[in-house]
């Protein structure tokens, strides 16, 4: 069961606002955005959010998700936030999930990747020609990529957190999808300017390549000391950016 806020989280405070705006549907009717006879059982946003909340993921709640996205277009705003609220209880509960199996991520983070993936979802084709079980396919859909960008994000960040003066190469039993992951990441920020490519030749060579300091210092001309303490800089920046 869920009547409202329920804690002080990010997710929460979000709830608060959507139903904030909604007020202006709260209080007069549900008939401007209803436009079937199973919507205007509902006189209100409140009434519909507390049979959602409360009610099993049955036939009869199936029938008012399919028609909710079926009038979307009328009204898209004040829809996908119904929406949005419809899932607050799921989202929640998947945040804070989350957020224990990867504590290295911010529970800001989370939510709003949380809330990107469900929006994503709720627009995208497969949603559009879907015909039932609209709840048990969001709620899969949105836990599953939740938990997979997780896993992405606290693998890149334990790779980035590494702390060695030696700055070894990665272990060559390391999977093939972790260095995927760190690289995607160090294109990512050379791609918004965070990063030159000088540096990323330079923690390619060091952090996924075969060679050791001495051979790259070497073969640059700069002292191994020299480079050392600019990668240590380096990575510094980049813990910086991966929070």
């Amino acid at each position: 069961m869920h009547l409202g806020p329920i804690c002080d989280c990010t997710l929460c405070r979000i709830e608060v606002r959507l139903l904030d705006n909604l007020a202006a549907v709260e209080t007069n009717s549900f008939a401007d955005v209803a436009e079937s006879s199973q919507l205007r059982r509902y006189s209100s946003v409140s009434g519909l959010l507390s049979f959602l909340w409360t009610s099993p993921a049955d036939a009869r709640s199936d029938e008012l998700l399919c028609e909710l996205l079926n009038v979307r277009a009328s009204r898209p705003a004040v829809i996908e936030s119904l929406l949005v609220l419809v899932f607050v209880p799921m989202l929640h509960r998947t945040i804070h999930r989350a957020a224990k199996y990867q504590s290295t991520l911010s529970e800001e983070d989370i939510t709003q990747q949380a809330l990107s993936f469900l929006l994503q979802f709720l627009r995208s084709e497969e949603m559009k020609t879907r015909r039932s079980h609209f709840a048990f396919a969001i709620s899969r859909i949105v836990k599953r990529q939740v938990f997979e960008w997780a896993r992405r994000e606290g693998t890149t960040k334990a790779l980035l957190c590494r702390d060695d003066d030696q700055f070894p190469t990665l272990a060559v039993d390391e999977s093939f999808e972790r260095h995927a992951q760190l690289r995607h990441f160090l294109h990512r920020c050379v791609m918004k300017g965070e990063l030159t490519d000088g540096e990323l030749d330079l923690l390619i060579q060091f952090k996924l390549g075969e060679t050791g300091g001495e051979d790259f210092a070497n073969s640059n001309g700069h002292a191994s000391n020299a480079v050392r303490q600019r990668l240590k800089r380096l990575l510094a920046k980049l813990r910086r950016l991966a929070k």
